[in-house]
């Protein structure tokens, strides 16, 4: 052994120390460092867990708002809907309201109508039998003045009161 030593030029004393220092640096690594190390890695991998429990929670919460918003947005357009089918009809209610009283209006005026039409023609009715009596006060005077026999004035006055009751 002392042969291969030499040929690759190893010194055991220096080896054996290097092996104790090993030793000892791997038993004062494993009695001081190793635990807080471990305790560093537990730690960190509880607060990851912690962190991904809490990032699910806001998942969950974060779903459950989306699916209130979505409620809320549903409940927005029903409601708009009621709204908008509300207003047509109060629109057509409203329309059916304006057209009925504009029907009565339209029948108010055509009854006025009619009765300043007939007011008008009994009126012209009274002028014209007060013309015609005046006419015939005057064809009666004509009568008298031009001394025409009865029969004449009979016929006459005839054919008078026959136009009158015509018209």
């Amino acid at each position: 052994m002392e042969g291969i030593a030499k040929a690759l030029d190893l010194n055991l004393a220096i080896i054996i120390t290097q092996i104790i220092g090993f030793i000892v640096a791997f038993w004062i690594l494993k009695a001081f460092a190793w635990k807080p190390l471990l305790k560093m890695l537990e730690d960190r991998k509880r607060k990851i867990a912690g962190d991904i429990g809490d990032a699910e929670n806001i998942k969950a919460e974060a779903a459950k708002v989306l699916d209130d918003y979505k409620a809320q947005l549903r409940n927005i357009d029903t409601e708009a809907r009621t709204r908008i089918q509300d207003a047509v009809a109060d629109g057509t209610k409203i329309a059916a309201e304006i057209r009925e009283h504009a029907r009565e209006e339209a029948r108010q005026i055509l009854t006025k109508a009619r009765e300043d039409l007939d007011r008008d023609v009994a009126k012209a009715r009274v002028q014209l039998r007060d013309d015609v009596v005046g006419m015939a006060i005057k064809a009666a005077e004509k009568i008298i003045a031009t001394k025409l026999n009865e029969a004449e004035q009979k016929r006459l006055l005839d054919d008078f009161l026959k136009e009158v009751d015509k018209g």
